[in-house]
């Protein structure tokens, strides 16, 4: 839309705040929030025939000191705040609801905090001049940046969350590469890749970067971005970072570069904040010369606004630019009608047609306000007395909620937790026997057909899991089995000892392959990584080994893990566990356990060829955490199915506990009667079996959100990888989500990556491949749009969008809608963000999901897409 300065006017002013207003942001459906001197975050809705009015369950008083900057996630499902009081606090917007608080170093005064476009992470920095990263996924602090010397006092990130920018009290710009930032495998510190002194005399205020990126038409690696800054001069000065992109895979780096461009001299006084618009054409900057200034992209000033009578700290640009609001030290918030057509009887929020897919239909959008659940603790279902005549020593769960224990006395039993009650019914062919001696594991194959069981004598029994039949004996050892495992795939069986050594075995014939040897003292445990590359195997002299599963060949060998022997290890079913932007580098992560009461986590990473291949003969091996919190030695580890958000130990101090992977905080304590020797979690993660050296079994439910944060986690991108750094691998993985399967044999054959993509024309591609003409078509829009979305082009066309084109949550068009379990689709970034705020409901009906999955609505991704193309298109 265009400014005309003699049509802006007051729509409305707002009294709330008993202080100072310091700070205020928009959502997208118009809601405000603001936070003042006065300690209080106040949350405005817009309400047509009285404007804006303060919720009810406003204002939130969860500051100790003055509130000195409130943010709204880019998806509007969550906003932050930051106060001199040290701390800043994410909140679920609709409900206010507090869901983490993030404490600054030190505890020092917080000025500024920011999420990054892509809701990966929260970035805080203040008065000690410290740039907190803290992942959003799993709420932790990722990396601490002590750099600027001064106050930091702004914070920025270019629209595709590829840069972060820090300003300080000392005239200091800086600039981040963002992937830099969240790799938290980098021993070394993280370097900005650009820097500015004397940006601004006395000081910088405030930063801001144009949402608009434009791209060399020479060379499309080179990107160049505008910023705004201003400080306690009465200028704004513009500059360009212009950005040089280097495929990572390729060993390359960024070249960045800030060049001043011009001067905006308008205000009498400090310019104490400045804000772009979401389309990038206009600027609105504040004072302390008590005026609100609008400029266009060249400097002129479009408009002059006055009815503060005292400094403006804030102003906010709603997202369709309609409305702006500003904050000042007289108390108060003007919102200001930017278009002159707006009264406050307007209708600024459309009501949303929905879609007949969901039987009753909804009348009208209800976001929810009390959606959460508060049962958020774990529960004990069952705690089985007697089960056996020896202790639990492992118990193991498979895909179809069947438990499996060992037990000292020499039986294998088999319980079926029915899912209407959870109730636990031991199977009519339980218990099994076969074995001489106590034993000492089981575990069933990936496919739940297989039960294998090993023991005290030597032994180790295959069973048929689905009516206990033994199926084969392996030949007896001269000493004990200690454990069994089958890898990934189910091909082969791993079991060791007491004999120093672990042997493999084909499953299928249960022939023995080979065996592996090295250690000097028993073999306690193994594990297979996810891919069935790499074994690991512990033993009691306090090493561990990393075996390739193909040729048996030792990888790494780890001394000295832990004091006084490792007694358990585990393999997270993540294959990307580790947070890193090495993008030739396969990561692993292995937990292990030990008598000296440590849970470690260690990060395992191996180089990848050219060809995707792995090179064993440079693996990194360190400890990525360390968790502390057992009283006794601790006996077992095990990790949660699938994205292995979380993992659970069992030691002698009649404890289990259940941490968090990534922020490495004790989320649960299980306090037990006796030694917990074992634990399992169900395939689904909504259950805990432990198994007790007193005979007893407990059975534990985990609250829904935890489970549903785990699931969750593996569809949100947490980290955004630059187009420019797609691998192949990466190009088949957005073909299949694209449903264009029938290309993706082409793309591998030309091994079609990023750089291809941002350098060769759609046509030049397309050639390349030896593609059907249909083929062509179908891939060449897929590549326009993906590059559009590369550069942030948000299109939205002249015409009225049609009500189905809309996000339910944004109330924006969207780019990459996904249907839910409920029926509707939504934005994919906007659902995964509600998730990631704690709900897990519906948006729209306020009913609990039946889980968090979704499908891509390629329908309607095309109309949206053939719409907007003919919207270009029409003069």
């Amino acid at each position: 839309m265009s400014i005309t300065g003699n049509d802006i006017k007051i729509l409305q002013s707002i009294a709330g705040h008993r202080s100072d207003v310091t700070t205020c942001d928009f959502t997208s459906d118009y809601t405000l929030v603001t936070g003042s001197s006065d300690k209080t975050i106040r949350i405005w809705d817009w309400v047509p025939g009285s404007g804006y009015v303060q919720r009810s369950d406003s204002p939130l008083k969860a500051h100790k000191y003055q509130v000195t900057c409130v943010r709204i996630s880019p998806q509007g499902a969550m906003f932050a705040s930051a106060s001199v009081d040290g701390t800043a606090i994410l909140w679920n917007l609709h409900s206010a609801v507090r869901l983490y608080t993030m404490v600054q170093v030190n505890g020092d005064a917080i000025r500024v905090c920011r999420f990054a476009p892509d809701s990966s992470i929260l970035v805080t920095a203040g008065d000690n001049g410290a740039v907190c990263i803290w992942d959003l996924v799993h709420r932790s602090l990722i990396r601490t940046i002590f750099e600027h010397e001064g106050t930091t006092t702004s914070l920025a990130f270019t629209s595709d969350s590829q840069y972060l920018i820090s300003a300080c009290s000392l005239e200091v710009l800086r600039v981040w590469y963002v992937q830099d930032l969240v790799d938290t495998t980098a021993d070394a510190a993280c370097n900005p890749v650009a820097k500015c002194e004397n940006a601004h005399d006395l000081g910088i205020s405030c930063v801001d970067v144009n949402k608009t990126i434009s791209v060399d038409e020479s060379d499309p690696l080179i990107k160049y971005y505008t910023m705004a800054t201003s400080g306690n001069s009465n200028e704004i000065k513009i500059w360009t970072i212009t950005s040089k992109s280097t495929p990572k895979h390729k060993s390359g780096v960024n070249e960045v570069s800030v060049d001043y461009c011009d001067t905006y001299d308008g205000h009498n006084s400090s310019v104490t904040c400045i804000r772009y618009n979401t389309s990038g054409t206009f600027l609105v900057s504040c004072s302390l010369d008590k005026l609100v200034k609008i400029w266009d992209r060249e400097g002129n000033c479009l408009a002059s606004l006055e009815g503060h009578s005292r400094y403006v700290n804030c102003v906010a640009i709603s997202k369709d630019s309609l409305l702006a609001a500003s904050g000042s030290n007289d108390k108060l918030i003007l919102v200001w009608d930017l278009s002159g057509n707006l009264t406050t009887d307007s209708e600024l929020v459309k009501p949303l047609h929905l879609s007949q897919n969901y039987i009753g239909g909804i009348p009208e959008l209800q976001l929810m306000t009390n959606a959460e659940s508060n049962d958020n603790e774990v529960k004990l279902l069952e705690k089985i007395d007697d089960i056996s005549d020896g202790a639990i020593n492992c118990c193991s769960f498979n895909n179809n909620g069947v438990l499996a224990t060992a037990s000292g006395d020499k039986l294998v039993r088999l319980f079926k937790v029915v899912e209407e009650n959870n109730n636990v019914e031991e199977v009519c062919w339980s218990p099994l026997e076969g074995h001489t001696y106590p034993v000492n594991y089981v575990e069933f194959s990936r496919d739940g057909t297989k039960l294998a069981s090993c023991s005290l004598d030597g032994c180790t029994n295959i069973w048929n899991a689905e009516n206990g039949e033994k199926l084969v004996t392996l030949p007896e050892n001269s000493l004990g089995i200690k454990v069994c495992r089958f890898s990934p795939n189910g091909e082969l069986l791993i079991t060791a000892g007491d004999d120093e050594k672990a042997t493999i075995w084909h499953s299928s014939n249960f022939e023995e392959i080979t065996t592996l040897e090295g250690h000097l003292d028993a073999v306690t445990s193994t594990s297979f990584t996810p891919d069935g590359q790499i074994i690991a195997t512990t033993s009691m002299n306090a090493d561990f080994r990393l075996w390739k599963a193909d040729t048996y060949e030792t990888i790494s060998v780890k001394e000295d893990a832990h004091d006084y022997g490792i007694q358990s290890c585990d393999f997270s079913q993540n294959l990307d566990p580790v947070p890193n932007n090495i993008i030739d580098v396969q990561s692993y992560l292995l937990g292990t356990c030990g008598n000296d009461g440590f849970v470690k986590l260690w990060s395992i990473s191996v180089p990848k060829k050219k060809n995707d291949e792995l090179d064993f003969d440079d693996v990194e091996v360190k400890v990525w955490r360390s968790l502390q919190g057992h009283g006794g030695n601790v006996i077992c580890v095990r990790f949660s199915p699938n994205v292995s958000e979380i993992i659970c130990s069992t030691a002698t101090d009649r404890q289990a506990r259940i941490w968090s992977v990534y922020s490495a905080e004790c989320l649960y304590v299980l306090d037990h009667d006796s030694i917990v020797t074992a634990c399992a979690f169900s395939s689904d993660c909504s259950l805990l079996a432990t198994g007790c050296i007193d005979k007893t079994l407990w059975l534990w439910k985990l609250p829904q959100q935890l489970v549903f944060r785990t699931i969750v986690a593996n569809k949100i991108k947490c980290r955004t990888k630059a187009l420019i750094d797609w691998t192949t691998t990466d190009v088949v993985k957005w073909l299949k989500n694209m449903g264009l399967e029938d290309v993706i044999v082409n793309v591998q054959n030309a091994s079609l990556d990023g750089q291809k993509l941002l350098t060769l024309s759609e046509e030049q591609i397309c050639c390349g491949l030896d593609l059907s003409d249909d083929q062509s078509e179908r891939l060449s829009k897929e590549i326009r749009w993906l590059k559009q979305d590369e550069l942030q082009i948000h299109r939205t066309g002249s015409s009225e969008i049609p009500h189905e084109f809309l996000c339910p949550i944004t109330h924006e068009i969207m780019r990459e809608p996904v249907t839910c379990s409920d029926g509707f689709t939504y934005e994919k970034n906007a659902i995964c963000e509600w998730f990631m705020s704690g709900k897990y409901t519906s948006p729209l009906t306020n009913e609990i999901l039946v889980n968090t999955g979704y499908t891509y609505n390629q329908e309607l991704r095309n109309a949206i897409h053939s719409f907007l193309d003919n919207e270009d298109q029409t003069p």
